[in-house]
């Protein structure tokens, strides 16, 4: 079993899941910054949303959804994005590991970006 830590606050800082149990990332998170740099709404918010083991969300371009178990499963628009777009930086061809590594902080997850090219911080929307 192959397992990762969120940080989930001041009285539990870490809960342990295995591979396929994201459930202290259900919830819907809006993109907030990329690498420190605040991240511009334009056509409405960058975000994705857990529950269970399904995902869905807005990429900056396209509304996709989708099981996180079966990557193959997530369907995505197929809307043209300008090249200076801002899309979620998110590999929906492969989420287990990069959602594997995200820390949770309260209201904010940080999400490693894919290759260790920095990260991205999101706020979870009530």
């Amino acid at each position: 079993m192959v397992g990762f830590a969120l940080s989930v606050g001041a009285y539990a800082p870490f809960v342990s899941a295995n591979a396929t149990d994201f459930s202290a990332l259900n919830g819907r998170w809006v993109l907030e910054a990329i690498d420190g740099k605040t991240v511009r709404m334009e056509k409405g918010q960058i975000y994705f949303e857990i529950s269970g083991d399904t995902i869905t969300g807005y990429d900056g371009c396209n509304r996709f959804g989708g099981s996180i178990g079966q990557p193959a499963s997530i369907r995505k628009g197929q809307i043209g994005c300008p090249a200076e777009s801002v899309l979620l930086p998110l590999d929906l061809s492969n989420l287990t590991p990069q959602l594997r590594r995200a820390v949770v902080s309260g209201d904010i997850l940080t999400l490693p970006l894919t290759l260790d090219k920095g990260e991205a911080r999101f706020r979870r929307s009530k």
